[in-house]
């Protein structure tokens, strides 16, 4: 009942409470609830198929209007009268956990116990129950299996005694306070005991188990195990999981809130986490004083509280066992003074302002971001680190290969500087070009890679959105000269941030290079980067989208360079124009194209009007891999009227193949010279085989038995054995 008890605490005492009331309705004690006067327990029986459970509970001459049915705390309670008005009840407690959603029919086919209520459970976790309930005892005579509704294909899971098995503690309802009053910390595996996703994590938790009981230092550490199907409640309550990572949950004090702990990918990394858990979450200092041996060492979150009892204080430490390993937290008591953190070798500290009136979230919101470095050089055991904090990351690229210490000095510089400006926003990390220069395609900036490089995602996943800061003529004379300005590279970066934090930077995706020296008469190359052209050509585009890995690239490329000379004379009334989708991102909108098609496909753009907030949709040439007389076609169709004469840019066209034709393919490798064959010792020459003659007529004697065969196999023998003799040696 106390107030600052912890959530979960409160839910699973709750559960406990209305599990009671339940029970106390179907016994009738009318302190708890109205008796549910001398109900009758119907008759059921179950069937299940791996996603769905079928539950149907027989009444005779049903009262079909009386039937009610739901589901509190996910455990089943049925209420329904007969014709007669005596009640019936039945009221479930479920083997395993079931959806919120379920299905009820009244049956027209009558059972020998009654008229069925058919109810459909969809299980939470797809799979074969063992049991319907957890005391079937309890319902001896009364429930029997639906065979006609059980898929039997169904194997039974195997499910070890892991408990047992591996020495490790039963945790329960009914002895965690005993349990959590004997160890500090106590590490906690909640499973289900048939789930197979979980067995690495089970087996490195058994393992780090066994190596800690030989090891003084964690004598005071316990190793438990909560079955989340015997324990329904407490694996509620602790966000039991069938999956191939669950978190562990370690609990550290009586009535302090489990805290999420990865289990790590081996027994020896999971003890290594476990050392953070075995001091106190919050270091309390004996004067404020002494704060500055704390952060000389560490990043340092430190806060005075009247008292241990002070609320604030209960938040602080909270949050602190939130945290453990992020940063050093610290308190002293007796006078109040303001939460500030104190980022390890940096001069600015942060002073908290926000709400006390929550349950720390707005606190530990507020520290996750000012615990990282303003800048610091990622890995990829970082992820953890900036997926939890669910900001934008900016991201500088570094040249390591061909360093330069003097710029990236600068670099540095200006990035903690704009760094400083969206502390709580956007966090910023730096990336060596030997590691990470394979993102630059998701920036478009790999064409060419210019370093330093800069950009922006929208979070820390593989599939977040990108942004990407250019340095073009516009900006700077060469990314060395913008980067040399710090004044103005703070200026223009910070304005890109707040531009992507605004939404409106356009996403940058892939791109190729942008054509720079095109000409009338030829195609043009279009990328993403200038797909502008695309979306408002002030001329239409005749326009072949394709993959470079299509067959025959090499000549369709030059049919389509000829096409464009052949075309010049029309230069006025279109332009023909090329996109590599293995090399750009291409909008789904209008160009329904897979990413990796190796299709080529032909494409009408009109041009934009003068003034039209549009242009009008594209027209596409139904043919695929289309010839070019089916192109030329196509697009006098599209012009209309004879503007197109395709005979005559047919005849140009294929005068142009005979004068540029496309490359030749290269010939086939050269088969290996045999030589004379002198080298393979008694084999050169063939000389080694002079017994074959010999042999051949040997077995023209033996199949002599066969008709002619014999002789014919003779006389081959001879002409072997002669054509030897002719052989040089």
């Amino acid at each position: 009942r106390h107030p600052s008890a912890p959530s979960w605490w409160r839910d699973l005492r709750g559960m406990r409470v209305a599990a009671m009331r339940a029970v106390a309705a179907a016994l009738g004690l009318g302190w708890l609830r109205a008796a549910a006067g001398n109900a009758a327990t119907p008759h059921f029986k179950w069937g299940q198929t791996k996603d769905v459970v079928f539950l149907s509970v027989m009444v005779r001459d049903l009262d079909k209007a009386s039937v009610d049915v739901s589901l509190p705390d996910g455990d089943l309670r049925f209420r329904a009268k007969n014709a007669k008005g005596e009640e019936h009840a039945l009221d479930l407690n479920l083997r395993e956990d079931v959806e919120e959603a379920f299905k009820v029919e009244i049956s027209q086919r009558p059972d020998k116990w009654g008229t069925p209520t058919l109810i459909t459970l969809n299980k939470v976790h797809k799979h074969r129950w063992d049991l319907l309930v957890q005391n079937p005892k309890k319902f001896k005579g009364l429930l029997d299996k639906d065979w006609s509704r059980e898929d039997q294909t169904l194997e039974p899971e195997d499910e070890s005694p892991y408990v047992e098995d591996n020495n490790l503690l039963a945790l329960t309802e009914k002895n965690l306070n005993k349990t959590l009053a004997k160890f500090s910390p106590l590490v906690v595996n909640v499973r289900f005991p048939w789930c197979t996703q979980g067995k690495s994590q089970d087996d490195n938790f058994a393992k780090a188990a066994k190596i800690a009981k030989r090891d003084k230092k964690f004598k005071k550490v316990g190793f438990a195990v909560v079955d989340a199907r015997e324990e329904r409640r407490l694996g509620k309550a602790l966000d039991a999981k069938c999956e191939y990572s669950n978190d562990l949950k370690v609990f550290t004090e009586i009535g302090e809130e489990p805290v999420p702990l990865k289990s790590g990918y081996s027994e020896t990394a999971l003890l290594d986490s476990l050392k953070k858990y075995m001091g106190p979450a919050v270091q309390v200092l004996k004067a404020a004083a002494d704060l500055e041996g704390v952060k000389e060492k560490n990043t340092t979150c430190y806060g005075g509280f009247v008292s241990e009892s002070d609320p604030k204080y209960r938040l602080f430490k909270k949050v602190a066992g939130i945290m453990r390993g992020e940063l050093v937290f610290a308190a002293s008591f007796g006078a109040e003074a303001p939460v500030e953190l104190f980022p390890h070798k940096q001069a600015d500290a942060y002073k908290f302002d926000g709400s006390w009136a929550d349950n720390g979230t707005a606190l530990h919101t507020w520290i996750q971001p000012r615990a990282i470095p303003l800048l610091q050089e990622y890995d990829w055991q970082l992820r953890t680190t900036y997926d939890k904090l669910g900001l934008p990351m900016a991201r500088v690229w570094l040249n390591d290969a061909d360093s330069n210490p003097a710029l990236d000095k600068v670099v540095r510089h200006v990035i903690r500087r704009v760094a400083k400006k969206f502390v709580g926003r956007m966090a910023f990390v730096e990336q060596k070009k030997s590691t990470y220069s394979y993102e630059l395609r998701d920036y478009g900036l790999n064409h060419p890679e210019v370093y330093p490089a800069f950009g922006v995602a929208s979070n820390a996943s593989y599939n977040s959105v990108k942004y990407s800061f250019e340095v073009t003529e516009a900006v700077a004379p060469s990314a060395q000269d913008f980067w040399s300005d710090a004044d103005k590279a703070i200026q223009k970066l910070g304005d890109f941030c707040e531009a992507v934090l605004a939404g409106t930077w356009p996403e940058a995706h892939e791109s190729g290079a942008p054509q720079t020296n095109w000409t009338e008469g030829t195609v043009k190359t279009l990328t993403w980067k200038s797909f502008g052209e695309i979306e408002s050509p002030e001329r239409p585009l005749l326009l072949e989208v394709y993959g470079r890995y299509r067959s025959e690239h090499e000549v369709k490329m030059t049919e389509a360079d000829n096409l464009a000379t052949a075309l010049k004379p029309q230069a006025a009334l279109f332009t023909m124009a090329r996109y590599d989708t293995s090399d750009n991102y291409l909008p789904a909108d209008e160009f329904k194209r897979d990413k990796y098609s190796s299709e080529t496909e032909w494409y009408w753009v009109p041009a934009k009007a003068a003034g039209a907030a549009s242009r009008a949709p594209v027209v596409k040439l139904k043919k695929k891999q289309a010839a070019p007389k089916a192109v030329l076609e196509f697009a006098a169709k599209q012009l209309g009227g004879s503007a197109l004469d395709v005979d005559a840019v047919l005849a140009s066209f294929e005068e142009q193949m005979k004068a540029n034709p496309p490359p030749s393919p290269p010939p086939p490798p050269p088969a290996a010279e045999m030589g004379d064959m002198g080298d393979m010792g008694d084999m050169g020459g063939m000389g080694g085989m002079g017994g074959m003659g010999d042999m051949m007529g040997g077995m023209g004697d033996m199949m002599g038995g066969m008709g002619g065969m014999g002789d014919m196999m003779g006389g081959l023998g001879g002409e072997l054995e002669a054509a030897r003799q002719r052989t040089p040696h």
